[in-house]
């Protein structure tokens, strides 16, 4: 019986990739393979073409093979499925409608004048930078007169944020949550009918090699931004680089706690990073908010120099809030209160 082991062993890879986040394990090895779900499949039905060709025959290892692939297929088609099948029905139209623009510019972009212009163009009503700098914070000085509130926390470590908006701001405050060293931006608004939401800005630190090893205090990070929106019980969206995909068990946790919605659910994947490459790009930019806020439009905008591309919203709150609260279980809420004190810990084991 004749095996071409390189077909198999990469056969066995990308299997065990589409499995690998099942594992409840926070380092970033088993994290990674959530974020290529799109490219796996694409990937494991090239390894399904390729064994059509090969010439061994009917064998018991190409069977095996063969089946653990279309498992897997299957596996990840499931996994991406509520996000790629669009919705039919029509939003109805508001004349309350506002604008989100939000977007990491990679801190050490220097293509200021790029993200300036789609600013002009696209004149957002809310408008969430990351990765902000003291440097982008002068750059940003231009389009400051196009908003009347700027908030503004330049950091030098690639989390700085900053926030500009036409709306009235109500109140706002600067969170660190799990570490000093990442902010998130909690502000109370009313849109142009006087309803009031909140809005959040988040950018949790990845797991990767060259960041965190593990996803913990990123994690914890997402869990608090969402007990803070369960127990306010506010009309609220969220908005920011969530280094987590749509369909990771953390951001569902997120979704579950906070009783937010996914605003990619029936309107597409629309990765945003990397910006360079198409074919790998990913959701890593998020958008959630509430039953009574409508998205009406969803889109990525072009590359302009930065490795994520701007994400860019439209939506309207509708008048009457019914302030719907889903049920969490006693398990859940222990397995929450475990993943920050894990989060909290590994931000003090890194100091």
């Amino acid at each position: 019986m004749k095996v071409n082991y390189a077909y198999v062993i990469l056969s066995l890879i990308f299997i065990v990739m589409s499995f690998l986040p099942a594992f409840n394990f926070k380092h970033w090895f088993f994290r990674m393979a959530d974020f290529l779900r799109v490219q796996l499949i694409g990937l494991l039905l090239i390894m399904l073409a390729i064994g059509i060709t090969l010439e061994e025959g009917n064998t018991i290892y190409k069977y095996t093979i063969f089946t653990l692939l279309v498992v897997s297929v299957i596996h990840n088609i499931r996994i991406i499925l509520p996000y790629v099948v669009k919705r039919n029905s029509t939003v109805p139209f508001s004349e309350n409608k506002l604008s989100l623009l939000s977007t990491n510019v990679l801190q050490k972009n220097k293509n200021y004048h790029n993200l300036i212009k789609i600013i002009k163009e696209v004149s957002p009503d809310i408008l969430l930078t990351m990765e902000t700098n003291k440097e982008w914070e002068k750059a940003l000085s231009e389009i400051e007169s196009n908003f009347e509130h700027a908030i503004k926390v330049p950091k030098e470590n690639r989390y700085g944020m900053h926030f500009y908006t036409n709306l009235k701001v109500e109140e706002y405050k600067i969170h660190y949550l799990i570490s000093e060293e990442h902010p998130s931006i909690e502000v109370r608004l009313k849109d142009k009918e006087d309803n009031e939401f909140v809005f959040w800005g988040i950018h949790p630190p990845p797991p990767s090699p060259t960041e965190k090893s593990t996803s913990k205090q990123k994690d914890a990070e997402l869990m608090k931004v969402a007990q803070s929106i369960r127990k306010h019980k506010v009309t609220t969206i969220v908005s920011g680089d969530f280094n987590s995909v749509s369909w990771s068990k953390s951001s569902k946790q997120f979704a579950k706690l906070s009783n937010l919605k996914d605003a990619r659910i029936k309107r597409g994947i629309h990765g945003t990073f990397p910006a360079q490459f198409w074919f790998l790009r990913f959701p890593v930019d998020l958008l959630y908010h509430s039953e009574m806020i409508t998205v009406s439009k969803l889109k990525t905008l072009p590359p302009w120099g930065s490795d994520h591309l701007p994400l860019f919203a439209e939506f309207f709150i509708r008048s009457s809030d019914k302030k719907l609260k889903n049920h969490i279980s006693t398990e859940f809420k222990e397995e929450v209160k475990t993943i920050i004190e894990e989060g909290k810990q590994a931000a003090i084991e890194e100091n």
